[in-house]
Protein backbone atom coordinates (compact mmCIF):
# COMPACT_ATOMS: atom_id res chain seq x y z
CA UNK A 1 0.00 0.00 0.00
CA UNK A 2 2.50 2.51 0.92
CA UNK A 3 3.90 1.85 -2.80
CA UNK A 4 0.68 2.56 -4.36
CA UNK A 5 0.69 5.74 -2.49
CA UNK A 6 4.03 6.96 -3.61
CA UNK A 7 2.94 6.10 -7.10
CA UNK A 8 -0.08 8.36 -6.76
CA UNK A 9 1.79 11.23 -5.37
CA UNK A 10 4.74 10.88 -8.82
CA UNK A 11 1.88 10.52 -10.97
CA UNK A 12 0.15 13.46 -9.38
CA UNK A 13 3.15 15.56 -9.81
CA UNK A 14 3.58 14.31 -13.53
CA UNK A 15 0.16 15.35 -14.33
CA UNK A 16 1.24 19.14 -12.43
CA UNK A 17 4.16 19.16 -14.93
CA UNK A 18 1.86 18.21 -17.81
CA UNK A 19 -0.18 21.55 -17.18
CA UNK A 20 2.57 23.55 -16.65
CA UNK A 21 3.68 22.70 -20.15
CA UNK A 22 0.21 22.78 -21.64
CA UNK A 23 0.29 26.15 -20.14
CA UNK A 24 3.51 27.38 -21.29
CA UNK A 25 2.72 26.53 -24.79
CA UNK A 26 -0.57 28.78 -24.14
CA UNK A 27 1.19 31.64 -23.75
CA UNK A 28 3.78 30.73 -26.20
CA UNK A 29 7.11 30.84 -23.90
CA UNK A 30 9.84 32.32 -25.99
CA UNK A 31 11.75 29.37 -24.29
CA UNK A 32 10.24 26.09 -25.17
CA UNK A 33 9.17 27.49 -28.70
CA UNK A 34 13.06 26.96 -28.94
CA UNK A 35 12.37 22.99 -28.82
CA UNK A 36 10.14 20.94 -31.22
CA UNK A 37 6.98 20.43 -29.47
CA UNK A 38 6.34 16.79 -30.29
CA UNK A 39 10.30 16.13 -29.22
CA UNK A 40 9.06 17.35 -25.27
CA UNK A 41 6.26 15.31 -25.38
CA UNK A 42 7.81 11.81 -26.22
CA UNK A 43 10.74 12.97 -23.68
CA UNK A 44 7.38 13.18 -20.63
CA UNK A 45 5.74 10.37 -22.05
CA UNK A 46 9.25 8.14 -21.89
CA UNK A 47 8.92 9.20 -18.18
CA UNK A 48 5.70 8.84 -17.50
CA UNK A 49 6.26 4.98 -18.55
CA UNK A 50 9.42 4.45 -16.87
CA UNK A 51 7.88 5.92 -13.96
CA UNK A 52 4.64 3.96 -14.03
CA UNK A 53 6.22 0.72 -14.60
CA UNK A 54 9.29 0.99 -12.51
CA UNK A 55 6.53 2.02 -9.65
CA UNK A 56 4.11 -1.16 -10.79
CA UNK A 57 7.17 -3.64 -9.97
CA UNK A 58 8.13 -2.55 -6.97
CA UNK A 59 4.47 -2.93 -5.76
CA UNK A 60 4.62 -6.14 -6.93
CA UNK A 61 7.67 -7.27 -5.51
CA UNK A 62 6.29 -5.35 -2.16
CA UNK A 63 3.09 -7.62 -2.43
CA UNK A 64 5.19 -10.86 -2.82
CA UNK A 65 7.11 -9.94 0.57
CA UNK A 66 3.85 -9.79 2.13
CA UNK A 67 4.16 -13.51 1.67
CA UNK A 68 6.07 -15.81 3.92
CA UNK A 69 9.61 -15.73 2.98
CA UNK A 70 9.94 -18.46 -0.15
CA UNK A 71 6.46 -19.48 -0.01
CA UNK A 72 4.93 -21.16 -2.88
CA UNK A 73 2.73 -23.68 -4.47
CA UNK A 74 5.17 -26.70 -5.47
CA UNK A 75 2.55 -28.57 -7.53
CA UNK A 76 -0.75 -29.06 -8.59
CA UNK A 77 -1.87 -32.83 -9.54
CA UNK A 78 -4.44 -33.44 -11.96
CA UNK A 79 -4.09 -37.22 -10.50
CA UNK A 80 -7.52 -38.92 -10.73
CA UNK A 81 -10.72 -38.55 -13.23
CA UNK A 82 -13.30 -39.83 -11.66
CA UNK A 83 -12.19 -40.06 -7.94
CA UNK A 84 -14.72 -42.71 -6.38
CA UNK A 85 -17.75 -41.16 -4.89
CA UNK A 86 -17.07 -41.82 -1.43
CA UNK A 87 -14.05 -39.62 -1.12
CA UNK A 88 -16.19 -36.36 -1.01
CA UNK A 89 -16.45 -37.87 2.63
CA UNK A 90 -13.31 -36.92 3.41
CA UNK A 91 -14.79 -33.31 4.07
CA UNK A 92 -18.22 -34.98 6.06
CA UNK A 93 -20.16 -34.64 2.61
CA UNK A 94 -22.40 -37.34 1.09
CA UNK A 95 -20.80 -39.55 -1.93
CA UNK A 96 -20.86 -37.01 -4.93
CA UNK A 97 -19.99 -38.56 -8.74
CA UNK A 98 -18.16 -37.29 -11.05
CA UNK A 99 -15.37 -35.21 -9.61
CA UNK A 100 -11.93 -34.59 -9.97
CA UNK A 101 -9.03 -35.27 -7.83
CA UNK A 102 -6.43 -32.38 -7.57
CA UNK A 103 -3.42 -32.41 -4.61
CA UNK A 104 -1.90 -28.99 -4.28
CA UNK A 105 1.21 -29.31 -2.55
CA UNK A 106 2.59 -25.97 -0.70
CA UNK A 107 6.26 -24.81 0.37
CA UNK A 108 4.57 -24.46 4.09
CA UNK A 109 2.28 -26.44 6.51
CA UNK A 110 -0.88 -25.05 6.27
CA UNK A 111 -3.28 -23.99 9.07
CA UNK A 112 -6.43 -26.24 8.45
CA UNK A 113 -8.54 -23.95 10.89
CA UNK A 114 -8.32 -21.30 7.60
CA UNK A 115 -8.83 -24.34 5.30
CA UNK A 116 -12.22 -23.56 2.83
CA UNK A 117 -12.66 -24.75 -0.86
CA UNK A 118 -13.75 -20.93 -1.18
CA UNK A 119 -9.79 -20.17 -0.91
CA UNK A 120 -8.96 -21.76 -3.75
CA UNK A 121 -9.96 -20.73 -8.05
CA UNK A 122 -9.31 -23.34 -10.62
CA UNK A 123 -9.16 -22.56 -14.22
CA UNK A 124 -9.88 -24.83 -16.67
CA UNK A 125 -8.55 -24.40 -20.51
CA UNK A 126 -12.09 -23.59 -21.31
CA UNK A 127 -11.62 -20.41 -19.16
CA UNK A 128 -14.01 -21.24 -16.76
CA UNK A 129 -13.26 -20.31 -12.94
CA UNK A 130 -14.08 -23.80 -10.74
CA UNK A 131 -14.98 -23.30 -6.91
CA UNK A 132 -13.56 -26.80 -5.96
CA UNK A 133 -16.41 -28.38 -3.73
CA UNK A 134 -14.03 -29.65 -0.98
CA UNK A 135 -10.70 -28.88 -0.22
CA UNK A 136 -8.85 -30.85 2.56
CA UNK A 137 -5.48 -31.82 4.13
CA UNK A 138 -6.43 -35.57 4.07
CA UNK A 139 -5.17 -38.06 4.18
CA UNK A 140 -1.76 -36.09 4.65
CA UNK A 141 -2.21 -34.40 8.00
CA UNK A 142 0.41 -35.73 10.38
CA UNK A 143 2.49 -33.19 11.86
CA UNK A 144 4.95 -33.13 9.38
CA UNK A 145 2.98 -33.27 6.52
CA UNK A 146 -0.20 -30.63 6.87
CA UNK A 147 1.43 -28.66 3.11
CA UNK A 148 -1.03 -30.86 0.74
CA UNK A 149 -4.59 -30.19 0.14
CA UNK A 150 -6.71 -32.63 -1.73
CA UNK A 151 -9.12 -30.27 -3.94
CA UNK A 152 -12.51 -32.46 -5.38
CA UNK A 153 -14.71 -30.62 -7.67
CA UNK A 154 -15.91 -30.75 -11.93
CA UNK A 155 -12.46 -29.72 -13.02
CA UNK A 156 -12.42 -31.10 -16.44
CA UNK A 157 -15.91 -30.73 -18.16
CA UNK A 158 -15.87 -32.06 -20.86
CA UNK A 159 -12.85 -32.00 -22.99
CA UNK A 160 -11.28 -28.86 -20.88
CA UNK A 161 -8.56 -29.47 -18.56
CA UNK A 162 -7.39 -27.53 -15.45
CA UNK A 163 -5.04 -25.26 -16.04
CA UNK A 164 -3.95 -23.08 -12.97
CA UNK A 165 -4.79 -22.39 -8.97
CA UNK A 166 -4.84 -19.59 -7.05
CA UNK A 167 -5.64 -18.94 -3.92
CA UNK A 168 -8.04 -15.94 -3.77
CA UNK A 169 -9.22 -15.65 -0.02
CA UNK A 170 -8.09 -16.03 3.47
CA UNK A 171 -5.79 -19.27 3.88
CA UNK A 172 -2.44 -19.17 6.26
CA UNK A 173 0.21 -21.28 6.91
CA UNK A 174 0.63 -22.46 10.16
CA UNK A 175 2.73 -19.48 11.79
CA UNK A 176 -0.40 -17.17 10.90
CA UNK A 177 0.99 -15.69 7.60
CA UNK A 178 -1.70 -15.42 4.74
CA UNK A 179 -0.95 -17.30 1.07
CA UNK A 180 -3.61 -15.63 -0.56
CA UNK A 181 -2.17 -14.21 -4.09
CA UNK A 182 -0.35 -17.59 -4.72
CA UNK A 183 -0.56 -19.13 -7.48
CA UNK A 184 0.18 -21.68 -9.90
CA UNK A 185 -0.01 -22.17 -13.65
CA UNK A 186 1.80 -25.49 -14.77
CA UNK A 187 -0.73 -28.27 -13.42
CA UNK A 188 1.11 -31.97 -13.72
CA UNK A 189 -2.01 -33.86 -16.21
CA UNK A 190 -3.62 -36.81 -15.75
CA UNK A 191 -1.85 -38.90 -18.17
CA UNK A 192 1.35 -38.73 -15.90
CA UNK A 193 2.83 -40.48 -13.19
CA UNK A 194 3.98 -38.67 -9.51
CA UNK A 195 7.38 -36.80 -9.19
CA UNK A 196 8.88 -35.93 -5.92
CA UNK A 197 8.49 -31.97 -5.20
CA UNK A 198 10.26 -31.77 -1.45
CA UNK A 199 12.48 -33.80 0.34
CA UNK A 200 13.37 -32.63 4.40
CA UNK A 201 15.57 -34.60 6.36
CA UNK A 202 14.86 -35.02 10.18
CA UNK A 203 16.40 -36.62 13.50
CA UNK A 204 14.89 -40.02 13.06
CA UNK A 205 13.53 -39.80 16.44
CA UNK A 206 11.97 -36.05 15.70
CA UNK A 207 7.95 -35.18 16.57
CA UNK A 208 5.83 -37.14 13.64
CA UNK A 209 8.55 -39.73 12.81
CA UNK A 210 8.35 -41.85 15.99
CA UNK A 211 8.36 -45.65 14.95
CA UNK A 212 8.43 -44.83 11.48
CA UNK A 213 12.22 -46.08 11.40
CA UNK A 214 14.59 -48.86 13.06
CA UNK A 215 15.84 -48.31 16.10
CA UNK A 216 19.32 -48.20 13.90
CA UNK A 217 18.39 -45.12 11.85
CA UNK A 218 20.55 -42.47 11.76
CA UNK A 219 18.41 -40.13 9.72
CA UNK A 220 15.61 -39.87 8.05
CA UNK A 221 13.96 -38.23 5.00
CA UNK A 222 10.49 -37.11 4.28
CA UNK A 223 9.76 -37.31 0.56
CA UNK A 224 6.74 -35.24 -0.43
CA UNK A 225 5.35 -36.59 -3.82
CA UNK A 226 2.81 -34.65 -6.08
CA UNK A 227 0.36 -37.11 -5.50
CA UNK A 228 -0.78 -40.57 -3.29
CA UNK A 229 1.80 -43.27 -4.05
CA UNK A 230 1.51 -46.77 -3.73
CA UNK A 231 2.86 -49.74 -5.58
CA UNK A 232 1.43 -51.25 -8.64
CA UNK A 233 -2.49 -51.17 -8.87
CA UNK A 234 -2.76 -50.36 -4.98
CA UNK A 235 -0.25 -52.49 -3.75
CA UNK A 236 1.54 -51.13 -0.57
CA UNK A 237 4.69 -49.88 -0.75
CA UNK A 238 7.54 -53.04 -0.55
CA UNK A 239 11.12 -54.02 -1.38
CA UNK A 240 10.70 -52.80 -5.15
CA UNK A 241 9.83 -48.90 -4.18
CA UNK A 242 12.63 -49.03 -1.40
CA UNK A 243 15.30 -50.89 -3.90
CA UNK A 244 14.01 -47.87 -6.84
CA UNK A 245 15.34 -44.75 -4.18
CA UNK A 246 18.97 -43.89 -4.01
CA UNK A 247 20.17 -41.00 -1.57
CA UNK A 248 23.62 -39.29 -1.97
CA UNK A 249 25.43 -38.43 1.05
CA UNK A 250 27.25 -35.31 1.89
CA UNK A 251 30.53 -37.81 1.86
CA UNK A 252 29.95 -38.95 -1.64
CA UNK A 253 28.63 -42.23 -1.25
CA UNK A 254 25.31 -43.32 -2.34
CA UNK A 255 23.19 -45.41 -0.32
CA UNK A 256 19.30 -47.14 -0.93
CA UNK A 257 17.24 -46.39 2.36
CA UNK A 258 17.37 -49.73 4.88
CA UNK A 259 13.74 -49.08 5.40
CA UNK A 260 10.39 -46.92 3.87
CA UNK A 261 8.46 -45.96 6.67
CA UNK A 262 4.98 -43.79 6.66
CA UNK A 263 3.24 -46.23 3.11
CA UNK A 264 -0.18 -45.12 4.37
CA UNK A 265 -1.23 -44.55 0.44
CA UNK A 266 -1.15 -40.66 0.94
CA UNK A 267 1.81 -37.90 -0.78
CA UNK A 268 4.72 -39.07 1.95
CA UNK A 269 6.81 -41.49 2.51
CA UNK A 270 9.86 -41.59 4.85
CA UNK A 271 13.55 -42.74 3.99
CA UNK A 272 15.09 -44.62 6.95
CA UNK A 273 19.14 -43.98 6.05
CA UNK A 274 21.21 -46.08 8.47
CA UNK A 275 24.45 -43.81 7.44
CA UNK A 276 25.28 -40.31 9.46
CA UNK A 277 26.62 -38.78 6.83
CA UNK A 278 23.84 -36.25 5.68
CA UNK A 279 21.48 -36.89 2.90
CA UNK A 280 22.16 -34.40 0.37
CA UNK A 281 20.04 -35.69 -2.59
CA UNK A 282 17.22 -38.04 -3.70
CA UNK A 283 16.69 -39.98 -7.04
CA UNK A 284 14.09 -42.66 -7.81
CA UNK A 285 13.73 -44.67 -10.76
CA UNK A 286 11.30 -44.59 -12.87
CA UNK A 287 8.61 -46.96 -13.01
CA UNK A 288 7.85 -47.74 -9.20
CA UNK A 289 5.59 -45.47 -7.39
CA UNK A 290 2.14 -45.62 -8.59
CA UNK A 291 -0.75 -42.92 -8.33
CA UNK A 292 -4.30 -43.77 -7.66
CA UNK A 293 -4.85 -43.86 -11.42
CA UNK A 294 -2.41 -46.71 -12.01
CA UNK A 295 0.29 -43.54 -13.49
CA UNK A 296 3.91 -44.75 -12.72
CA UNK A 297 6.29 -42.25 -11.87
CA UNK A 298 9.18 -40.91 -14.58
CA UNK A 299 12.40 -40.76 -12.98
CA UNK A 300 12.28 -37.79 -10.34
CA UNK A 301 15.32 -36.49 -8.45
CA UNK A 302 15.34 -33.89 -5.61
CA UNK A 303 17.97 -31.87 -3.70
CA UNK A 304 17.00 -32.63 0.10
CA UNK A 305 16.64 -29.44 2.52
CA UNK A 306 17.90 -30.36 5.89
CA UNK A 307 15.18 -29.46 8.94
CA UNK A 308 17.64 -30.97 12.10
Amino acid sequence: MKTFNKLIFKLQKINLLFATLSEAFATKSEYLLMFPVDRILKIFYKITTCLIFGFAMANAQEIENDHPKGSRILSAYHGLDPLPDRATRLCGMAPVAGQDGMPVTFSVQIDAATLSPDAFAVETSAGEIVTPLCATLRPAFEPLELRTVLLIGPFSPEDSVPISVEIVQGLDDVDGRSLRGLRIDSITPLSAGPSIVLAERFAPDAEGLQKECPEETAQAVQLTWEGGVTGPQGARLAEPQRKAVSVLLANGVSVTPSFLGDVDPDNVVVACIGQASPAVSVSVLGGFFYDPGDDANPETEISVSSKW
